[in-house]
């Protein structure tokens, strides 16, 4: 099931990368407005995306959206907009949760990237702490404990639609959160 959902929605994850002002932090050159509206961005797609998945499956657990808020809270950035998005994603199955899921652990590996890099981001050295880019290993053992329950499950032909589906609708979605805000 791994495998399907990364080649159904590589195409979508490559253009969303393309998409977001991350790459200013891999080149070092991102300034503190741009690195707050970066956070915003992630803070509205995780946000929604997570509560989503979270109603469908109460065992889920992530700390995305509880970091980025901190992050947004010491930079004084107002969070009601992620209130405009609350009717932009929704979740119906099981299966869908999991799709979209794999979205947001996936981005979990970039995550580690970019935190080796914003150390090097001369504009944001007045930052103390980056709770989201935060380079902890937990964000890495979440993915491969999501990898290893995703391979354990059993999925119907339809449940596999459902997931593949679903995350591509939550590239799309994490897109045009980025393309708005």
């Amino acid at each position: 099931m791994l495998e399907k959902l990364r080649a159904a929605t590589q195409e979508l994850h490559e253009k969303i990368e393309g998409e977001n002002t991350a790459d200013l932090i891999m080149k070092h050159s991102i300034s503190v407005e741009q690195y707050k509206k970066l956070l915003l961005q992630n803070y509205v797609a995780y946000k929604i995306t997570e509560d989503k998945i979270e109603a469908q499956l109460p065992d889920y657990t992530s700390d995305k959206t509880e970091n980025l808020a901190k992050d947004l809270a010491e930079l004084n950035v107002d969070l009601s907009i992620s209130e405009n998005y609350q009717h932009d994603f929704t979740i119906n199955t099981d299966a869908e949760a999991l799709g979209a899921w794999y979205v947001v652990e996936g981005s979990s590996l970039g995550g580690m990237m970019i935190s080796k890099n914003i150390k090097e981001c001369e504009q944001l050295s007045s930052i103390e702490e980056h709770h989201f880019f935060n380079g902890k290993r937990q964000s890495v053992d979440s993915w491969r404990k999501f990898t290893k329950d995703l391979k354990k499950k059993d999925f119907s032909a339809e449940e596999q639609t459902q997931a593949i589906e679903k995350a591509k609708e939550t590239f799309q979605f994490f897109g045009k959160v980025f393309r708005e805000i």
